[in-house]
């Protein structure tokens, strides 16, 4: 089975290295702030009551920080939902250190079940530092009904130097937690100084014995280096603190001291460094070792010395007058960011001294990556002296990624009394993954230098001339308002490049009826009936949508009951006549919106979007009120948008005891055309939750419905070439898989269909049973056989054999490689809990077959594979192939070594727990692959069947990373390692092992692959097919780089494997009934074919009837008379491909097929010209959201040999081109 919406594998959370190393400091050096800018006394509060506001919430687990009901101390606590791949993540937005603390504390309270797992992690800039399961550092685990005190001694667990976050990450689905008083405390609970007498700040301890025996010289006095001190407002000064010692020898003991101001509104002071703030004088005090010593300061009027003008820059300013938002100071040398003396521009520059371990530290909120910038620019001053030594840093997580001598990088050195100007090239770095989150500056020699003034840092971009507009747009054509609403529009900009750019700021609005609409900025505030036309004109371009201020008229869903033509079609029971509480009549329905559940209301007719300007209901919270819910249309079981109704009521909390009124426009979701057919109360959230009572649920109908304007679109242009970028287009790309669960019910003759997916690995062709895997709690089930005393003959798989071949396709068989089968016709399970105990979660049918998880989290290991299993090898896999030629000759001869092998420690780890590695699966290919080929000489061989963007690059065994499996074979990908194995092995024997490198592609972001069909859902399908192909689309997805995935593919075999072929035999992009999904299959289809893969199978049901199917017949049976698409792929240009995609394939007999792809929710029109003669007729056949494929009429050639197609929205078009 493929891995749809998989996500990235976690990775294990690594220690981070906070030093620099030696040749950037002295080898004690680490990046930690002094210790004299903790003044937090004996705690940093985390959480009490509430969060702290050092701290941002930052996580996404379902939380509440104000709950009430259980607490430990004060008014509140936390409550959070545990559950798998979900985070409670508090972000403090200053570096803290952690040696300034001894221990992280806080409560626990498990509720009503207790047991949790939860996990721990403290971070830095994202990466863990530390973790540390909660049972581990809980005795006897959270406990159910009671409060436990948790205390981790962050040294023990490696939690040194700096940290920023703290995470608590969840495990499978549990039960609430509470959480409570949570802080970094110190350990004697004191403030970290003592009485004279005792140890003094910074260890020092005056009098007393020295080692030997001998009396340690007493403190006599302390002093300062002036009698006065004066610093204007915005600047600072350090000053310098002697110790005087009973031996008549001073020391500089400002770094020890406690400082303070009598009135920090005047200045302020911290280790020495006083800080002017306001004219006016004060005194500021120091004590050290019982003693304490004043100084006067004065602080002078703050006088601006003027630079020249700040310059624009392509880019991003790091510091230009002030340090900019993105950027945090941590650092720990004597510095000012506020210098007003010495600037280049504007009028603040950084004053910075590069002392001993001092270092000046400008830490990024996020990650800085070299394909945004292409230079990093500094202007630099060395003051009065010059010559200052200097190192430069650039820190990724904490560690030096990069470092270079300042002084280096200019001619003659840091000047004197100038300026001087560096640009460090990026690129010329070689940062690991080219990446970096800090810019560092320290001292290079270790001693006291001149200060050093730093202006203007800029990470520039590189110059890249701008991509010109091809088209702008609203991202609405159409909207219905009442009066007095406001609504936002946007205006997007289609770039030649295929990108997009958001130009609302930047466009100039109108409205031609302003006393109707008026609009600013694209905020549209509606008035009195009637249409406006609203403009947004950016460059040379001008869209425009319209806008209809209208009356509406309600028609009733719900009253005391489902109005006429209304069925419940809610997947649980519901009670719609309940009394408890009723908004208008007696009856309401009661919901309970647990568990993501659900009231759906169908109707037995479809209706048209643009008729009705929304939905209108009554509420009631209940007794608690705050009940998270989701309001959904739906078009047959495809959703189409959905509203968060927090975002409907006031205060964005449904109020409990009181009924609350609820209007949502259709466009709220998205939503201005195409058809629905019910509408849906969701829970959303998986949690328990308290009762609501919905009621009067009534459809609000535009009475002026249909009036409103199609908007002015140009024509998307269409050219086509026929001599250039010529590819043959595979037949077998129009494949797809067997599914036992949805069997397909196509009357299409498909070319390929592959048995494949996770049951297949463990499939006993013997005794026609399989192993559900981790897809169903690793069970054996035998398949339906009404003859199982003949078996293997008239199994599941000859079944499917024979009907693939009775349509002349072709059988893709997944041979299993594991080594593991069924043994026996029988039902049995991998981990069976009478034998290992309670799991997490069990089979419904079978109440003893587990998912093989303890309830704390762990993985039950050393179980027996032969409680389901029995070892197999190659001569199982042989006389499988001996058995189908018996009934079929020689017409099998695809075979692909098994499925995502990779990852069988996940979907088949009751059998293979161990993640599997680059030998490993190099191994079972040779053996296998040998016997397959020595069996059948015309045998073609795909491999490895990769699950996806990982596979390609890492094994599981380096779970996703360079790690150790990879470096002991070169440090190569594995896909280029294993294609050369095969080729190795052919050079050495004469067999070419793997014919097809078989891969596996579903895009990352889940929406894709789903069945939702809002515009959200609909831009990221449309958009995920360019990591197809496209070298500038950068993966949305935690991928976050280009994807390319046929042409990085077909590289791979062009350098290692020449003359392999490419197979895409599992994929998805979208596996829904409506149009956009539909669309999305067709131009994958498309696309496959003008790349040149050779083999495609999609993943998922083929159900007839469905836009899915459409996508296939519009190549396979475009007129239902058996007529297909094939021929020769040639080049196909769409000036805007986001709106209408374009493809052509020339046909055998001369014809040409053009494909053209409205995604847009409007009809285009498409302006094509191709080269050479072409006949002047064009038959047209297109399927939509309302119609499946069909004949669409003709189209006629003009005078100009152009031919113009009108496109209805949301489309898919073929124009078969006579010669």
């Amino acid at each position: 089975m493929g891995m749809k919406g998989r996500k990235k594998r976690a990775k294990p959370l690594r220690s981070v290295a906070l030093a620099l190393t030696g040749a950037l400091l002295a080898a004690q050096a680490a990046f930690v702030p002094p210790a004299a800018n903790a003044d937090a006394g004996t705690a940093l509060t985390v959480y009490d009551d509430a969060l702290s506001a050092d701290f941002v919430d930052y996580g996404w687990a379902e939380t509440d920080l104000a709950e009430t009901g259980i607490v430990h101390g004060g008014s509140r606590a936390i409550r959070l939902d545990p559950d798998g791949g979900k985070a409670l993540y508090f972000y403090k937005d200053r570096i803290m250190n952690a040696d300034e603390y001894d221990s992280l504390r806080f409560w626990i309270h498990g509720g009503t079940a207790g047991g949790q797992q939860l996990k721990l992690v403290l971070s830095l800039g994202g990466q863990g530092v530390t973790e540390r399961q909660i049972s581990d550092l809980l005795p006897g685990g959270v406990k159910a009904g009671q409060w436990s005190e948790v205390s981790v001694k962050l040294a023990d667990v490696g939690a040194v130097g700096l940290l920023d976050g703290i995470w608590l990450w969840g495990d499978g689905e549990q039960e609430p937690v509470y959480l409570d008083d949570i802080a970094f405390v110190k350990g004697s609970g004191g403030t970290g100084t003592q009485q004279p007498g005792g140890q003094q700040p910074g260890g020092q301890q005056p009098g007393g014995q020295q080692p030997g025996g001998q009396q340690q010289p007493q403190l006599v006095g302390l002093s300062f280096a002036e009698p006065l001190a004066k610093v204007r407002a915005g600047d600072r000064q350090p000053t310098q603190l002697t110790a005087s010692l009973s031996d008549g020898t001073h020391r500089d003991v400002t770094p020890e001291a406690e400082w303070s101001s009598a009135d920090e509104a005047v200045a302020q002071v911290s280790a020495g460094l006083v800080i002017g703030r306001t004219p006016g004088t004060t005194t500021i005090k120091a004590v050290y070792g019982g003693a304490e010593a004043l100084l006067p300061v004065e602080v002078l009027p703050y006088v601006p010395s003027q630079g020249i003008p700040i310059e624009p820059v392509d880019g991003v300013y790091v510091y230009d007058d002030a340090l900019n938002g993105q950027f945090a100071d941590y650092s720990w040398a004597q510095r000012s960011l506020e210098e007003n003396g010495t600037i280049r521009s504007g009028s603040r520059s950084i004053r910075f001294e590069p002392d001993g371990d001092g270092a000046l530290y400008l830490y990024s909120d996020r990650i800085i990556s070299t394909k945004d910038f292409e230079k990093l620019q500094i202007w630099v001053n060395g003051g009065a002296t010059g010559g200052q030594k200097v190192k430069l840093a650039l820190l990724s997580g904490g560690q030096p990624a990069a470092e270079r001598s300042l002084d280096d990088l200019i001619p003659g050195g840091i000047p004197a009394g100038g300026w001087s100007k560096v640009e460090l090239m990026l690129a010329d770095l070689n940062l690991p993954n080219g990446i970096f989150d800090g810019i560092l500056f320290a001292g290079a020699n270790g001693g006291d230098q001149a200060a050093v003034y730093l202006d203007d840092i800029a990470l520039v971009k590189k110059y890249v001339a701008p991509p010109a507009v091809v088209e702008v747009r609203m991202n609405m054509h159409q909207l219905v308002l009442l009066p007095g609403e406001t609504f936002r529009l946007d205006a997007e900009a289609f770039l030649e490049t295929g990108a997009t750019d958001v130009v609302t700021a930047k466009a100039e609005w109108q409205s031609d009826r302003p006393d109707i609409v008026q609009v600013e900025g694209g905020a549209l505030t509606a008035h009195g009936t009637g249409i406006a036309k609203i403009t947004a004109a950016y460059k040379t371009f001008t869209a425009s949508a319209y806008v209809q201020v209208a009356q509406i008229a309600p028609e009733s869903v719900y009253e005391d009951g489902l109005s006429a033509g209304y069925y419940n079609r809610s997947w649980h029971d519901k009670d719609l006549a309940n009394t408890e509480q009723a908004h208008g009549g007696d009856r309401s329905v009661k919901f309970e919106p647990d568990g993501w559940d659900g009231v759906w209301f169908g109707s037995e007719t479809k209706r048209e979007i643009a008729d009705y300007y929304g939905l209108e209901f009554w509420i009631h919270g209940g007794t608690t009120g705050g009940q998270k819910l989701k309001v959904h249309a739906y078009d047959n079981y495809t959703a189409l948008g959905a509203i968060d109704l927090a975002d409907y009521v006031p205060g964005g909390s449904l109020p409990a005891g009181q009924w609350s009124r609820v209007i949502v426009n259709f466009a709220d979701m998205g939503l201005t055309d195409g058809q629905f057919d019910g509408v849906i109360f969701q829970a959303g959230t998986e949690s328990d939750q308290a009762a609501v009572y919905i009621d009067d649920v009534y459809l609000l109908r535009n009475t002026q419905a249909g009036r409103l304007p199609q908007p002015e679109l140009p024509a998307v242009k269409i050219g086509i070439d026929t001599s250039a970028d010529r590819r043959v287009v595979s037949p077998d790309i129009y494949g797809i898989n067997f599914n036992d669960m949805h069997p397909n019910d196509s009357e299409l003759a498909f070319p390929v269909q592959r048995w494949g997916g996770n049951n297949t690995t463990r499939y006993n062709w013997e005794l026609d049973v399989a192993n559900r895997a981790s897809d169903w709690f690793f069970i054996n089930y035998p398949y339906d056989n009404d003859h199982p005393e003949q078996l293997p003959h008239g199994s599941t798989s000859d079944k499917f054999v024979d009907d693939v071949l009775a349509d002349n396709g072709k059988v893709l068989l997944t041979v299993p490689t594991i080594g593991w089968t069924p043994k026996e016709r029988a039902v049995h399970y991998g981990f069976s809990q009478q034998k290992y105990g309670p799991q997490q979660a069990r089979a419904d049918e079978l109440r003893d077959a587990g998912n093989g998880v303890r309830p704390n989290g762990d993985l039950v290991t050393n179980n027996d594979p032969e409680d389901t299993s029995k070892r197999i090898g190659p001569d199982f896999v042989t006389r499988w192939m001996d058995h189908l030629k018996g009934r079929t000759g020689d017409r099998i001869n695809f075979y692909a070594l098994d499925n995502e092998p990779e990852i069988w420690h996940v979907t088949h780890r009751d059998v293979h727990p161990n993640a599997p590695t680059y030998d490993e699966i190099w191994g079972f290919t040779e053996k296998y692959g040998a016997a397959i080929k020595e069996k059948d000489p015309d045998a073609q061989i795909f491999g490895p069947t990769s699950w996806g963007w990982c596979a390609y690059f890492y094994s599981s065994a380096d779970n996703c990373a360079d790690g150790p499996d990879r470096q002991a074979h070169g440090g190569k990908p594995f896909l280029e390692w294993y294609l050369q194995k095969v080729k190795e092995y052919e050079q050495a024997h004469g067999v070419r092992l793997v014919d097809y490198l078989d891969v596996h592609f579903y895009p990352q972001e889940n929406v894709v692959t789903s069945g939702e069909e809002g515009p959200i859902a609909a831009k990221r399908r449309f958009q995920s097919l360019k990591s197809l192909y496209d070298p500038n689309f950068v993966d949305e997805s935690w991928i976050q780089e280009p994807i390319r995935l046929i042409p990085r593919m077909k590289e791979m075999i062009e350098s290692n494997l020449p003359g392999a072929k490419l197979a895409i035999t599992e994929y998805n992009f979208g596996n829904g009934d409506g149009i956009t999904a539909g669309l999305a299959q067709a131009e994958a289809l498309a696309i496959f074919g003008r790349e040149g893969v050779d083999l495609a199978t999609r993943f998922g049901a083929m159900k007839a009837g469905t836009t899915i199917e459409d996508a296939f017949k519009l190549y396979l049976n475009y007129d239902g008379q058996g007529s297909k698409v094939d021929g020769t792929s040639v080049r196909t240009k769409s000036s805007n491909a986001d709106a209408v995609g374009a493809y052509t394939i020339e046909g055998r007999d001369g014809r040409l097929y053009v494909l053209l792809f409205n995604k847009d929710t409007v009809a285009r029109q498409a302006d094509v010209n191709a080269n050479g003669s072409v006949g002047g007729q064009a038959q047209l056949y297109r399927f939509d959201a309302k119609s499946h494929v069909s004949a669409a009429g003709e189209a006629t050639v003009g005078e100009d040999g152009g031919l113009s197609v009108r496109l209805p929205a949301r489309s898919a078009t073929l124009v078969v081109w006579n010669p």
